[in-house]
């Protein structure tokens, strides 16, 4: 059953195992779809390494009748920090049709259009391959944040094993020259080549392995605009920029309770500046889902996507499909919402409802120098499926919010306007909307 909400319950059924009645029972059939489709992927269109079968026989359904190549703009938003080659050939794989690394939108995926930082100095907070992604999304002057350690030994004194390491070179006989070597000049002269200044940006792709270390030395940066060897004459209330990918407070593994996602990691870091400084951290930026920052680099990906297919009508309608309300649900409303400031500030023929207004964070606004092709959708449609953590008889209203703080006031957006089984029931029913059917094959005019 699928069913729209919050208006009222809806069904849709069909007969899909012979395709060739469709043009006859729908009428005119669409040669080019004005839509785009976005699919979380765990629990949306798999589990783990394996794909829902359901999910194969939708993408059937989005092929053209040789089943070699989807004929509908997709892509896949995750909150994973990954390579993004890696997962489009898992799901190139999945469904046999060919996927592009830029179809696979992750947290930090937003950052390739970030142009004004690709050459400047960033330091990148992550775990495995954090220099490998930075390069990939554009960045040519990364460090991480071990080089900053290793640039200044004596700010990590948290990292007991370093402590002892300092001790050892002292009693060895080096203590002049280790004062010598980390005097502030010198530190400047030495590590010239990681030495942060005041235009560095900070991007946080994930949570780092090290907490205790990591919370000091970026309470360190943040705190003296990127030159931890100089004391700040006062607390300042801003900041060399920060951006963060992933804003999950937890997530769900093998263990009975969730597990600390990035997000707690974030919660942490906020608290400690607060308590050094008085003042509240600042993000620049907070990319993945639900910002509409990442809702808006989806749609300018399905627009990229609708191009290389060779069509020209825009994208006027976007579909989420998504199996968590306080996520992909809220994100997808959020992005909704989004539509409607943007088609009312600029004289769309959009109708603007002003009980819909939310204030909205400068955190979650692309910056004005981000290049992106034009915003057609005039709206995006959130389906939620029942294949991962949301269950049916679960009250979405009631559950706790484990939003980031700059999402405060915008956590009742829970409700997804269609609520489906699975992705092949929603694909059904869009394809149904819309009049297009691009596995069934054309008939040749006698």
């Amino acid at each position: 059953m699928c069913s729209f909400r919050p208006n009222k319950r809806t069904t849709f059924t069909s007969d899909w195992s012979n395709q060739s009645h469709l043009p006859s029972l729908f009428g005119f059939i669409q040669s080019q779809p004005n839509f785009g489709l976005l699919f979380d992927i765990d629990g949306v269109l798999g589990r783990g390494a394996t794909p829902f079968p359901q999910a194969q026989e939708a993408f059937r359904l989005l092929c053209d009748p040789d089943g070699k190549a989807l004929r509908v703009p997709v892509a896949f938003v995750t909150n994973a920090c990954g390579d993004a080659a890696a997962k489009a050939r898992i799901i190139s794989k999945w469904f046999n049709v060919p996927i592009d690394p830029d179809q696979v939108i992750q947290a930090p995926s937003p950052l390739t259009v970030y142009k004004e930082y690709h050459k400047k100095r960033v330091l990148f907070i992550g775990q495995d391959n954090t220099l490998e992604i930075a390069h990939s999304l554009g960045f040519t002057n990364a460090v991480t944040l071990e080089d900053v350690k290793a640039a200044y030994p004596l700010l990590d004194m948290v990292d007991h094993e370093n402590r002892r390491r300092l001790v050892s070179i002292e009693y060895s006989g080096l203590i002049s020259f280790i004062r010598r070597l980390f005097a502030p000049i010198n530190i400047r002269c030495m590590c010239s080549s990681v030495h942060l200044c005041l235009h560095t940006v900070i991007i946080m792709l994930g949570e780092p392995r090290r907490w205790e270390s990591h919370l000091q030395l970026l309470i360190d940066l943040l705190m003296t605009n990127g030159k931890p060897d100089h004391m700040p004459a006062s607390m300042p209330d801003e900041h060399i920029p920060l951006v963060a990918c992933n804003m999950d407070l937890v997530y769900m593994d093998q263990a009975v309770l969730p597990r600390f996602g990035h997000g707690a990691f974030l919660t942490c870091l906020q608290a400690l500046y607060r308590q050094f400084t008085g003042h509240k951290l600042h993000y620049t930026s907070l990319l993945g889902k639900p910002s509409e920052i990442t809702f808006r680099f989806a749609e300018h990906m399905l627009t990229v996507m609708s191009r290389r297919m060779g069509y020209t009508r825009c994208i006027d309608r976007m579909y989420f499909f998504g199996d968590n309300p306080d996520v992909d649900i809220l994100g997808s409303n959020l992005y909704n919402n989004f539509i409607r400031r943007y088609r009312h500030v600029s004289g769309g023929s959009g109708d603007y409802v002003q009980e819909q207004r939310v204030s909205v964070a400068d955190s979650r606004m692309f910056p004005s120098s981000a290049e992106l092709l034009p915003q057609t959708a005039r709206s995006i449609d959130a389906v939620l499926v029942h294949t991962g953590v949301y269950k049916p008889d679960e009250k979405i209203r009631q559950r706790p919010s484990y939003c980031h703080r700059d999402f405060q006031g915008a956590t009742d957006l829970v409700l997804p306007t269609f609520e489906v089984q699975d992705c092949l029931e929603g694909i059904q029913m869009i394809l149904a909307q819309h009049n297009f059917y691009p596995s069934v094959r054309k008939t040749e005019k006698s």
